[in-house]
C-alpha cells in the first residue's frame, strides 16, 4: 500500500463536518454527490475514471459511501481516506463466484515469508474474490443504480431525505432515474450548490497547492511566449508548453491550454491546430498549471512581427482595468462592485461601448474538463450580489477583443486575503511581440 494522499485525515473530517452542517440546514439526512471536485475535496479520489458513474453518498450519521467500479479499489485504498466505505459495483458482469479462500487472496497480504513469487501478484479478480460476501442475497451488482439503492439501504436512508447533484455532467440520467424510481419512500431533492458553496474558501493547505499551480502557470505561458514568433507552428508551441508543464511538476490540468492564432481567435474554447504563426498574427494563450487537482490560470495575448493597430493603447486599458479590479477585491464587497471597477476603467480608455459578461470567475479544484469546477463558472458579473470572502480564488479577466480600436488580453490569478487581494500569477502583463 502506498499512501497518495497530499491533506491529512484532519483537513479531510474538517470538510466532512461543514458539508454535513450544511446538508443538515438544509433539512435533508443524506447527499448523493457526482461531481468530481466535490467527490475529491471530500475524499481525495483523483483519478481519471469518473467517466464511469461515480457517486459518494454522505450521511449525517455513518460512514460516507463512495460508489464506483469494482476495479478501482486499489486507487480507493491508495487515495481516499479510511474512513470511507468502498461501495463496488461490477461493472457489467455478474458476481464473481465465491473465493476459493479469500485470506489467500495474495493482494491484499504482504509478501508470505519464504514465498518465491516475483511480479505482479495474483489479483482478486483471477483469483476468483467476488464482491459479495458469501452470505449476501443474490443481487445485480452489474447495476450501479441497484447499487446505489443497496447502499442506501445500508445506510438507512430508505425513507429519508435524500438530496443529488441533479446539476452534474457526470450523473448519467438513466442512472438517476432508476434509482430514484427504486426508492420509492425516499423523498427527493436537488442538491443545487451545497457543496460548491462549501469549497470555494480555500484552506491553508489548499491556498499551498494553488500557488504551486501558479508557478507551474507562468512556466507554462513563457515558454509559449519564448517559443513563438514567424513561421512557428501553433502545434510547436503546444509541444513546449507541455514539456514545461510536466517539467515543473504539474499534472494534467482540467481544461487544455488554449493556444489560438488569429485564424481560429474567435473559437472560444479552440486551442492549437495545424497553423503557423505568420507576420501580424495574434497569438491568443490561455492555460493553467495543475498541482493536486488545484489551478491557477494565466493569459496574454502575444504579437507576431508588429503589433496591431491600436494594440498599445488597448494593452494598456486592460493592465489598468485588471489592476482597478485587484484594488477593489476585499472581503464584503460584491462581485457586481468589482465588475464595474472593470467597466470604469476599460470607459476611461474610450472603450464605453464594450461590454463582457465578466471580467473573472471563481478556481480551484478542477477535473476535466473544467477548471472553474461543475457548470457554468461563478463570476465576477454585472449584477452579482456574490459577497467576496477570505480564501476566494479568482481568475480575473481583462479582455478588450475585435473592438476595431485595438486588441488585448491579460488574465491572471487572484487570492482575496484578509484586508484585499493577491495576486498568484506574475507573467509580464506589457504588450509583448514576438
Amino acid at each position: 500500500m502506498c499512501d497518495m494522499r497530499f491533506f491529512t485525515d484532519t483537513e479531510f473530517n474538517d470538510r466532512i463536518r461543514r458539508v454535513r452542517a450544511a446538508i443538515q440546514d438544509a433539512g435533508w439526512d443524506a447527499c448523493i454527490i457526482t461531481n468530481p471536485e466535490n467527490i475529491y475535496y471530500l475524499t481525495g479520489l483523483s483519478h481519471q475514471g469518473y467517466f464511469a458513474y461515480t457517486s459518494l453518498i454522505l450521511p449525517l450519521d455513518g460512514s460516507p459511501t463512495l460508489i464506483m467500479r469494482e476495479m478501482e479499489k486499489m486507487i480507493v485504498r491508495d487515495m481516499v481516506v479510511p474512513t470511507v466505505k468502498f461501495f463496488p459495483y461490477s461493472d457489467g458482469i455478474d458476481p464473481l463466484p465465491p473465493p476459493r479462500d479469500r485470506d489467500e487472496d495474495l493482494t491484499l497480504i504482504g509478501e508470505r515469508q519464504g514465498s518465491s513469487l516475483s511480479g505482479l501478484r495474483p489479483s482478486s479478480m483471477s483469483l476468483g474474490v467476488s464482491v459479495q460476501a458469501n452470505d449476501e442475497e443474490p443481487m445485480d451488482y452489474a447495476n450501479p443504480a441497484k447499487v446505489t439503492c443497496q447502499a442506501l439501504t445500508d445506510l438507512g436512508l430508505s425513507a429519508a431525505r435524500v438530496a443529488f447533484e441533479k446539476n452534474s455532467s457526470f450523473l448519467p440520467y438513466r442512472v438517476a432515474e432508476e434509482f430514484t424510481a427504486g426508492m420509492p419512500q425516499v423523498h427527493w431533492d436537488d442538491a443545487g450548490d451545497v457543496v460548491n458553496d462549501c469549497r470555494i474558501l480555500q484552506s491553508p493547505a489548499e491556498l499551498e497547492c494553488t500557488r504551486r499551480a501558479a508557478g507551474i502557470s507562468d512556466a507554462m505561458v513563457m515558454s509559449a511566449i519564448a517559443m513563438a514568433g514567424e513561421g512557428v507552428p501553433t502545434r510547436t508551441v503546444a509541444a513546449q508548453v507541455y514539456a514545461t508543464m510536466i517539467q515543473r511538476g504539474g499534472t494534467y490540468p482540467a481544461f487544455v491550454p488554449l493556444i489560438r492564432s488569429t485564424r481560429t481567435l474567435d473559437h472560444e474554447h479552440g486551442t492549437w491546430d495545424d497553423d503557423v504563426l505568420t507576420p501580424a498574427d495574434l497569438l491568443f494563450l490561455e492555460m493553467s498549471g495543475c498541482y493536486w487537482r488545484y489551478h491557477a490560470p494565466v493569459g496574454r495575448l502575444i504579437h507576431i512581427g508588429t503589433p496591431s493597430k491600436g494594440a498599445e493603447r488597448a494593452t494598456r486599458a486592460c493592465i489598468e482595468a485588471e489592476e482597478s479590479v485587484v484594488g477593489t477585491i476585499r472581503p464584503g464587497v460584491t462581485a457586481n462592485e468589482v465588475y464595474q471597477a472593470w467597466k470604469r476603467t476599460i470607459d476611461r480608455f474610450g472603450f464605453d461601448y464594450y461590454h463582457r459578461h465578466h471580467c473573472g470567475y471563481l478556481v480551484g479544484i478542477g477535473f476535466p474538463p473544467s477548471w472553474s469546477g461543475s457548470g457554468v463558472p461563478r463570476s465576477l458579473r454585472n449584477g452579482s450580489d456574490l459577497v467576496l470572502q477570505q480564501g476566494m480564488v479568482f481568475h480575473l479577466l481583462s479582455w478588450l477583443m475585435r473592438t476595431g480600436e485595438g486588441d488585448a488580453f491579460v488574465s491572471d490569478t487572484v487570492v482575496v486575503t484578509e484586508t484585499g487581494c493577491e495576486i498568484l500569477t506574475n507573467t509580464p502583463r506589457e504588450l509583448t511581440v514576438r
